[in-house]
């Protein structure tokens, strides 16, 4: 039988660089009430999502979440 290391975290610095980076965008979602995935599919230019602007834009003031 092997041992696993069965923890939450990654194996590798780049892994939870980008774990880190994705809370962090989620966090960031949830909080102006925009879907992450809208945010995410209108910056990969998915067809069918919502256009949602940057994230700075709603953080600074200037638009208002749909």
């Amino acid at each position: 039988m092997t041992r696993r290391n069965v923890s939450a975290g990654t194996r590798s610095d780049g892994g939870r660089d980008c774990r880190d980076a994705f809370l962090g965008l989620a966090k960031t979602c949830d909080k102006l009430g925009i879907a992450l995935w809208d945010y995410l599919g209108s910056r990969l230019t998915t067809p069918g999502h919502i256009v949602v602007q940057p994230l700075d834009r709603y953080v600074r003031g200037q638009f208002r979440p749909a």
